[in-house]
Parts: C-alpha cells; sequence; structure tokens
C-alpha cells in the first residue's frame, strides 16, 4: 500500500441505515460538513449537493480528500495516545461526525473497553445516526450540543450521568474550530470547557492552516480560495493562522511536539494498516496543524 493511499478501514463508513420517528430534517439545498466528510470517507450518507462540494474543492485544492483523512489519522492518533500512554478513560467530542469504522469509541477501547466516549452534535441528522448506531448507555452516548453551547454540554444530566468530570477528560476538538466564527468566540467557550474540566485533561485541537504568505504564497491563495467556497457553500470554514489557531490553547500547556502539521505529530508506519497511519501528501501539509494541551 502506497503512504499516499488511505487505508479502506479508514475511509469505509458502513451500511446500516437508521430510522428516526418524526424524522429529523433535512436540507438538500445546502451541503453538510458531516455528509462532506461521509463522502470523503467513502460513507453512504451524502448528496449530489455534497459531492458538488467535493468536487469544487477538489478543483481549488487539488488532493482536498487529505485533509479530511489526515485530520481523522491525527485525531485516531491522539486518542490512542491519550488512552494508552496517559490513562484517560473519558472522552468528549465535539462536532462529532456521521459514525464511521475508526470513530474514537473504537481507539479507546482497543486498550480499555470499558473507556467512554461522549460525542456531542448540532446536527440532528448526525445525533440521530449517533443515537442509533453507538449509543449503549455504559461506553458511548451522544448529545445535542455545539462548542458554541458549553453550558448545555457541562449541564446536561446525559453529560453529568455519564462522565465524572472529577476525573481527567479528553476533549476532542478536531474540525469544529475551524467551521466556528471569530462572531461566535471559540476561544471563549474553549476557555469555558477547559475551566470545567478536572487537572490532567487534555485536549486535541486541529484546524486549517493559512501558512506564512511571504513563505508560501501558492498555498495562501488555495486557502484563500477555499475558505471563499467553504464561507459561500456551507457558511463556515476558517483558514486562520498559526498565530491565531496558538490563541486557542491560551490557558493550556502545549504537549511535546507542539502545534505543528498533524502529518508529523506522532506519524506512523503505513505498515501494519492501523487506525492513524494515513500519512498525506507533501501538497497540503501545510494547510492543517493541531496538538494537545494540558491543565
Amino acid at each position: 500500500m502506497s503512504r499516499f493511499t488511505s487505508p479502506d478501514f479508514l475511509r469505509r463508513a458502513g451500511g446500516n441505515h437508521v430510522r428516526a420517528n418524526p424524522p429529523p430534517p433535512l436540507d438538500l439545498t445546502r451541503p453538510s460538513l458531516a455528509r462532506l466528510h461521509s463522502f470523503h470517507l467513502k460513507g453512504k450518507d451524502h448528496f449530489e449537493v455534497d459531492r458538488d462540494l467535493a468536487s469544487r474543492a477538489e478543483q481549488v485544492a487539488p488532493g482536498f480528500q487529505d485533509l479530511v483523512l489526515g485530520e481523522r489519522a491525527f485525531l485516531q492518533r491522539a486518542v490512542r495516545h491519550l488512552s494508552e500512554d496517559l490513562g484517560i478513560r473519558q472522552f468528549v467530542q465535539l462536532g462529532a461526525g456521521l459514525p464511521a469504522p475508526g470513530d474514537p469509541h473504537e481507539i479507546a477501547h482497543e486498550s480499555d473497553p470499558s473507556a467512554r466516549v461522549l460525542y456531542a452534535t448540532d446536527d440532528p441528522v448526525v445525533l440521530t445516526h449517533h443515537l442509533a448506531l453507538l449509543r449503549d448507555g455504559r461506553t458511548t452516548t451522544a448529545v445535542r450540543a455545539g462548542l458554541t453551547q458549553p453550558d448545555q454540554l457541562l449541564r446536561s444530566s446525559e453529560t453529568r450521568g455519564f462522565l465524572d468530570l472529577d476525573e481527567p477528560v479528553g476533549l476532542l476538538l478536531t474540525g469544529v474550530v475551524a467551521h466556528t466564527s471569530d462572531a461566535d468566540t471559540p476561544g471563549k467557550h474553549i476557555a469555558a470547557l477547559r475551566d470545567a474540566l478536572a487537572p490532567g485533561s487534555r485536549m486535541v485541537l486541529s484546524h486549517y492552516c493559512r501558512p506564512d504568505p511571504a513563505a508560501f504564497p501558492k498555498d495562501v491563495a488555495r486557502t484563500e480560495q477555499l475558505e471563499r467556497l467553504f464561507l459561500d457553500r456551507l457558511g463556515s470554514g476558517r483558514w486562520r493562522s498559526r498565530q491565531a489557531i496558538e490563541a486557542f490553547f491560551e490557558g493550556w500547556r502545549i504537549s511535546e511536539p507542539g502545534v505543528i502539521e498533524v502529518q508529523r505529530w506522532r506519524t506512523l508506519p503505513v505498515a501494519p494498516p492501523v487506525p492513524g497511519c494515513y500519512q498525506m501528501p507533501q501538497r497540503n501539509r501545510r494547510l492543517l496543524i493541531g496538538g494537545i494541551g494540558e491543565i
């Protein structure tokens, strides 16, 4: 397998069907971030409007899918590190996407089958899928909440009954902050979550990055085109500077090796194929950075 080939297990999203009564509202006139990612992960839950956005993103930045797969692999490596190396046994993923193989609960359960993972989303369709496919009430559950609603998450009886906030938590913020506008003050909400978590907690954060324009003008041109496309079609999607991204770690101690290109963060060999071993091609690596913060 080429190091530029995405393993099937990383991308395949399964064939289960979900029914809800009443069904959640579904707007097929605009693309959905969750459905866009389902397309890139070879899932079934996407429509023509989502595939059209994927095609346009590919035209603007050939290999845009690299960012989706690279961010997911970073998340998988980070969860494994928190679980196996740091002994964290409970996780919260904000901005959860549609369920797919290799999701955080599967990675955490590799080292501890009793580890608990709470998925939080403000997308009613995503929530329906999680509740139907993943929730077992013991090790996985899902709640309706978003990054801009930390009180809703923290005060929820479901959250309080599922997590012990007096013990360390792995806070997973991969992909969600880039889709939160400056007007919605993501840094303020990250700080509120940080203040509610116990010492020893960790935050995993990744973000679309706008590189230094003097050093990488071609990369910057691609990020500007992608941002315009995403804001026009999705209404969200910001490529922020490294300085702006590092500001989200204020109040956290940044763990080694720092906030870097996600491809360089605890990179795994491509063989044997395990969740997290996907390696991004060089062409788009500078467009996505991430790291871990601790309290």
